[in-house]
This record gives structure tokens, C-alpha cells and sequence, in this order.
């Protein structure tokens, strides 16, 4: 997790006063397991702004996609572990202990479990209980969303054997506080319903024999292979693995290549990816101007350049276009589950540049669907070429082609998994490109997007200095990135020092 979303966490759960009351207070018996309570008009107008301002701050690039076979037991997939420690010692912890009906022994920071979580539709979710026989204590969720509409469903489930025992419907800002041995399920939002429900889920145990829950989200440099030697064969023509060429009417290119990876460095590529993603979360209805793809794992490109992938992927640019000196200024990977609404786009404007597409699902079978459709420039009605999903297979194009990713089947557990890399025709265009995406500038560096001319003339200036030297670029292009690094870690100690 990084500090700045650490940071947030403390400031925002701290606020709360210790003096919030419950409002309106709704109590579900379960005669043999516990009870069940939810808490709605808590919080004063001031609070629920600070419960929004933490939400606001949760799409943050942090969040950890579980697949299907290691899904959370109740099948919710996005989550983003928080900081006991924080919470423990915040107000809102103090309000949600004096909650819990009677007294007990609890509160130390290795008996809580604290994430927030996003509940989407199409998640596969099951029955569960937080707590095993041999544990006790209390779970509760603080509800940050609100149901646009009626039909959003979204509900919690209660259970006693096949027996539904009560049925709990969201409110924004409410608490949901139960006995962590209730078997629960959550019935996901309707398929109209395009927005996630974000919420803060946590279990409060007893003192009993229970091991710490909390790990931190970090990811490793870019990428580790382990004893990983062999990329792709110094004699192979990348030409001899192209299975499919086509052109638009513009005579720009989209190439389908199978068997570009060595087996070991493309299972190590996937496993990476998968074990060290976290992702950034938007589900912002941007009008169509984008791809819509809702998660998408940045990878910063100063560590790629090293790996042995980026080897192969230069090599099979230069054989192909004709062009040695391509070089990468965006490096992700993107994940599309079967529920999910992606859009036509293009990945640049008036730029002659291409797109590297790497499709990294191992379970892929004919049939699946979940591949990738180009279409002519102007007339969406003339599809150029669709590529089929196959594990390893790379789709290189022309990046003013318009295209769109296509999900995967309904039936589909899995998510669709890509890495994506595109690249500029030197160094320097590739680096100044990343530098004025991560300062706020417009892609031509002329123009900010908070109107802050200071920010213009410094990049003038920049761009003076380093006279179209693209390692000089990259340099200033780190300090930034590890001073914001040293900010946030200030912002926290400062922040805990004045709480």
C-alpha cells in the first residue's frame, strides 16, 4: 500500500468523534450463533463528507484482484488490505466497539482484519462465515456507496442451514455489525448496475489464538524470473511466427503471432503479472472517449527496459517495422471479466506508433470468446480483423487503429488477462511522453490541466536542459517519482504526529 493511501486512512478514520450515537438501530436475532444489528444515521453531516473523502481516495492504483480459485471465501475479488494499527487507534474503531452488544476483551491490532472491498456484478459469490468454530468475535461493514436505484440489488444474506434468517439492504454511511460465525452471502449488484459497491469489511476477534491477519500490498521490480535465460532464439525471423496479417484502407498494419515467447519466459511473465498487479479502479462513465477497461495495472517502464520481455518485444518491432530505436512510455496490464462493457478506441492521435498486445490467459479454449476486434477508421460497420484469445499469442498494430477488447463468455470465472506495451520512435519521445502524464500536463507538454503556468515554464525549461536527450529525461523523470515517494512518507509521520 503506499503512503499516500496510508496516510488518507489515518487522517479520515480519525475524525471521527467518539460521541457518535446510533440513529436507527434495526436487531436480527440468531438464537444459536449470534445476532445480527444494523446501524443507519450515524454519522453527522461532517462525517459523511470525511466516509466520502475516503472513498474518493480508495481508487487508487492499490487494489488486488483475486481470481477464481484464490477468490476471498465469499467471492468478492477486489480488495485492498488497510492498516490495523491505524484503525485500531481511531475513533471510528472506538464507535464500533461500543457497538457491539456487551463487554469484552478486544481491540489489539493483531485481532483485527480491516479491508475495503468493491462487490460487482458477475462475482462468483458463495455462503461464509468469517470466523471457524474455534474463533469469536464480531464483523462489521461500513456501507461507502450508495444504490442508484431500486433494482441495484446488492443485499446481504443471512443463514441458518438452507433457512434465509434475515435479508440486509445497504444504506450509504450505515453499519452492519453481526456475530463472525453467521454464515452471510452478498447477492452482487444487477447486471444494469454500473458502478461497483465499495465498503470497509473487517472482523474484530476475541482474544484468542488467532494470527495476525494484515499483509501489505508490494510489488516486485519488473520483472524476477528467477533463472529465466532465454527470451526468444537470436536466429528466428519474427516474420516466419506472423499467422494472420491485415491492413485498414489506410494501410495500416495489424500482425497475429504465435510462438514469439519461449514457454518459460511467457509462464514467468503471466505469474508475475498475476502475483504483483495492483490495480487502479475507475468506473467513471467517460461518454465513450476511452476503452472503458476498469482495471488496469500500471508497470513503470524503467524497470521493464531491463527484462528479458522487453528484449523480445524490441526485437519483433524492429523486424517488423523496420525501426531499432522504438521505446516504451506505457507498460500495463489490463483485465476484462465477462460482465464488463469495454469500447471502440485508438490509442493515439496523429502519431505513426504501435501497440504491442500480449494475450496471457493459460485457460483460454476455442470458444471462449475474449479477443480483440479492429475497425476501419471512420466506418464502424467494417470490422478489419478480429484476433481469437490464445495463450502467448501477440497482436502488433498500428496505434490509430480503432479497436476494442471483448470479454470473455458468461460462464467465464476467469478474467481476461493482456499486457499491453506502447512505445514511441526514440527514447526521449517515449520518456517525455510518461514525465508529462505524471505532472499533469497535456500530451504536447504546451498546455497544464490545472492551468498552472508555473508547472508550464518549468517544463520549458526541462525540455531546454536535457536538448532531446532521452537518459537525461528518464533522470529527472525518477526524481520526480522517488520525490513523491519521500513527500508521502513525510505527509504520514506528520499526520500520525498531529493526530
Amino acid at each position: 500500500m503506499s503512503f499516500v493511501m496510508k496516510c488518507t486512512i489515518f487522517l479520515v478514520l480519525g475524525y471521527f468523534t467518539s460521541a457518535t450515537t446510533p440513529g436507527k438501530t434495526l436487531t436480527f436475532n440468531h438464537t444459536s450463533l449470534g445476532s445480527i444489528h444494523f446501524f443507519s444515521e450515524l454519522f453527522s453531516s461532517d462525517e459523511k463528507e470525511n466516509l466520502e473523502s475516503f472513498k474518493s481516495s480508495l481508487p487508487g492504483g492499490n487494489w488486488k484482484y483475486y481470481d477464481y480459485e484464490m477468490t476471498p471465501a465469499d467471492g468478492v475479488a477486489w480488495q485492498l488490505p488497510l492498516p490495523p494499527a491505524d484503525f485500531t487507534r481511531s475513533p471510528l474503531f472506538e464507535t464500533i466497539n461500543k457497538l457491539i452488544p456487551g463487554s469484552r476483551d478486544r481491540g489489539s491490532t493483531e485481532h483485527v482484519d480491516l479491508r475495503a472491498r468493491i462487490l460487482r456484478r458477475g462475482d462468483n459469490v458463495k455462503v461464509h462465515s468469517t470466523c471457524n468454530d474455534a474463533e469469536s468475535g464480531w464483523s462489521f461493514i461500513v456501507f461507502l456507496s450508495a444504490l442508484a436505484d431500486k433494482n441495484d440489488y446488492g443485499e446481504i444474506l443471512f443463514f441458518d442451514g438452507d433457512l434465509v434468517i434475515s435479508t440486509v439492504q445497504p444504506k450509504q454511511y450505515s453499519i452492519l455489525l453481526w456475530s463472525c460465525r453467521i454464515p452471510y452471502q452478498f447477492q452482487y449488484p444487477s447486471i444494469m448496475t454500473g458502478h461497483g459497491q465499495v465498503f470497509v469489511q473487517g472482523t474484530i476477534y476475541d482474544k484468542v489464538d488467532v494470527k495476525p491477519r494484515y499483509m501489505s500490498h508490494t510489488v516486485a521490480p519488473f520483472p524476477v524470473f528467477g533463472g529465466v535465460t532465454s527470451g526468444l532464439n537470436a536466429d528466428i525471423n519474427v516474420r516466419d511466427l506472423v499467422v494472420q496479417t491485415a491492413y485498414t484502407p489506410l494501410k495500416r498494419p495489424i500482425y497475429v503471432i504465435d510462438g514469439l515467447f519461449s514457454d518459460q519466459l511467457l509462464h514467468g511473465l503471466r505469474d508475475h503479472l498475476y502475483l504483483n498487479s495492483l490495480y487502479y479502479y475507475d468506473d467513471d462513465d467517460d461518454k465513450g472517449v476511452s476503452d472503458n477497461v476498469q482495471w488496469i495495472s500500471g508497470h513503470r517502464t524503467v524497470e521493464f527496459v531491463k527484462s528479458e520481455v522487453w528484449g523480445v518485444v524490441s526485437r519483433a518491432l524492429a523486424q517488423l517495422t523496420g525501426v531499432d530505436t522504438w521505446y516504451p512510455y506505457d507498460v500495463s496490464a489490463n483485465l476484462n471479466r465477462a460482465w464488463d462493457h469495454t469500447r471502440i478506441h485508438k490509442d493515439c492521435y496523429d502519431k505513426d506508433e504501435y501497440t504491442f498486445l500480449l494475450y496471457l490467459n493459460p485457460e483460454i479454449k476455442p470458444g471462449d470468446l475474449a479477443g480483440t476486434v479492429w475497425y476501419d477508421q471512420t466506418d464502424f460497420s467494417h470490422i478489419v480483423m478480429s484476433v481469437a484469445n490464445k495463450f502467448g499469442r501477440v497482436a502488433l498494430f498500428h496505434c490509430e487503429i480503432q479497436h476494442s477488447a471483448r470479454p470473455p463468455q458468461a460462464y467465464a470465472t476467469w478474467a481476461r488477462y493482456t499486457f499491453a506495451v506502447k512505445v514511441a520512435r526514440s527514447k526521449y519521445d517515449a520518456v517525455r511522453r510518461e514525465l508529462v502524464q505524471a505532472v499533469g500536463l497535456s500530451e504536447d507538454g504546451l498546455s497544464s490541466l490545472d492551468d498552472d503556468e508555473d508547472l508550464e515554464m518549468w517544463y520549458k525549461k526541462l525540455v531546454k536542459e536535457v536538448k532531446g536527450d532521452g537518459d537525461a529525461m528518464e533522470v529527472r523523470l525518477n526524481e520526480i517519482q522517488n520525490t513523491r515517494a519521500a513527500e508521502s512518507m513525510k505527509a504520514l509521520q506528520d499526520a500520525i504526529r498531529s493526530t
